[in-house]
């Protein structure tokens, strides 16, 4: 696989009303709004989204997604309303594995959003673009086994449950059994070397 020449990308997708961006300094506030909406839910799955969370949190946030951005190391989008521009959550394609076309992928969507379909319109916008630009050929979710949001989250996207994996996440510092699922490329696009 080549390396990825993250400037020649786009920085954005849309369908359905949604948009899937790049972030942008200058979005610190619709952020820390909606995580602070989303403790309460959110916050039982992520450590990072607490009441503690605010402007420097968030800038800190834009800096490293768009420094890993560039470097192609990490591709974490703003989830926006496509008309308003409203800020509704994130999604991301982390660990990304260009020697084996694969990444994980993660989400989180604002609390009064939650629900809507949003969090599951956000996913297929990101594992579009990680099998259409990246061309990756291997999408894994991994999120905590009790986190049923979560989990309907990936079976919406057409990911496949792979199975349990025992101590697997740690949140709020305690080991939890994670759901593994995994979404592949359309056979067509898969190779063996």
């Amino acid at each position: 696989m080549q390396d990825i020449d993250a400037g020649m990308l786009p920085s954005e997708r849309e369908s359905n009303g949604i948009s899937i961006r790049k972030y942008q300094p200058g979005e610190e506030a619709g952020i820390v709004e909606a995580v602070q909406e989303s403790v309460a839910t959110v916050g039982a799955w992520l450590d990072w989204c607490g009441k503690g969370y605010g402007v420097a949190e968030a800038r800190a946030w834009i800096a490293h997604a768009t420094a890993n951005w560039d470097k192609a190391e990490m591709f974490a989008f703003a989830v926006v309303d496509a008309t308003s521009g409203d800020y509704l959550g994130g999604v991301g394609l982390s660990r990304i594995d260009q020697a084996n076309h694969s990444a994980n992928l993660g989400y989180w969507i604002r609390q009064s959003y939650q629900g809507r379909g949003v969090g599951t319109q956000a996913a297929r916008l990101a594992v579009g673009y990680a099998f259409e630009l990246l061309k990756l050929t291997r999408i894994e979710v991994v999120c905590a086994a009790m986190n049923r949001p979560s989990r309907r989250v990936a079976e919406k996207t057409g990911a496949r449950f792979e199975g349990l994996k025992s101590g697997r996440l740690s949140v709020h510092g305690r080991a939890l059994d994670a759901a593994v699922y995994t979404i592949t490329a359309p056979a067509a696009r898969r190779t063996i070397a």
